[in-house]
């Protein structure tokens, strides 16, 4: 049987954060509480790890994962480089629930990228997933914790049992109703919103006033 901890969303205990750094490091997975839903963690450098996560969800699609990070430093063992126009959505929406999408520096394992060349990453703004990044010292995975296709739960209670190969769960409680992080892809030319989400859009047109929208 998984474990299953509690946690203080914006105090978590150091007892708490290095149990779950001690799973991520030998390549297992937990579920923890972001601040939009309960997400999938796993070393993002580990592909092994990363698989674990695909099988979690049960993909019949395999489909590129996000991860988080602590630091523009740790980010950048996953990006090529940054472009310009990044920059803006950058300062304005980290820490927050905004993922883009770089060019992935080469070497970074297909089981994230799904042979996109690309990686989706945010620094959230959540307490808890700051210091437990910067406690297991790798980026995260950050996919939600549901089985594709089923709606994203918002309680433990709600995860507990539908996903496979979970070794420790962050209960963090309920959490409050919250779209998911919104999703803007900066590699090809012009940016592109490639999924809306908690910054609604028309900030991100103040940042970007001529993003490509979702067809």
């Amino acid at each position: 049987m998984p474990e299953t901890i509690e946690v203080n969303l914006s105090a978590p205990d150091e007892a708490t954060l290095k149990r779950a750094a001690e799973i991520i490091h030998r390549g297992g997975l937990v579920v923890y509480p972001t601040e939009t839903l309960y997400g999938i963690g796993a070393d993002a450098t580990n592909p092994a790890a990363v698989g674990k996560v695909q099988l979690a969800k049960q993909r019949r699609e395999n489909k590129p994962i996000l991860v988080i990070v602590h630091s523009r430093e740790l980010m950048m063992q996953m990006v090529d480089h940054v472009p310009r126009v990044a920059e803006g959505l950058i300062e304005k929406f980290w820490p927050g629930p905004l993922t883009i999408v770089f060019q992935a520096k080469v070497g970074v394992s297909e089981e994230l990228t799904q042979a996109t060349g690309t990686i989706g990453i945010r620094i959230p703004s959540s307490e808890l997933c700051l210091r437990l990044v910067e406690r297991a010292g790798v980026p995260l995975t950050s996919t939600s914790a549901n089985v594709s296709g089923e709606q994203p739960a918002r309680s433990i209670s709600g995860i507990r049992g539908s996903l496979s190969g979970v070794d420790l769960y962050l209960d963090g409680g309920e959490l409050p109703p919250s779209l998911p992080s919104t999703v803007v892809d900066v590699v090809h030319g012009t940016p592109r919103l490639l999924r809306p989400g908690a910054i609604p859009t028309e900030e991100i047109q103040k940042i970007i006033p001529h993003i490509l929208m979702p067809a």
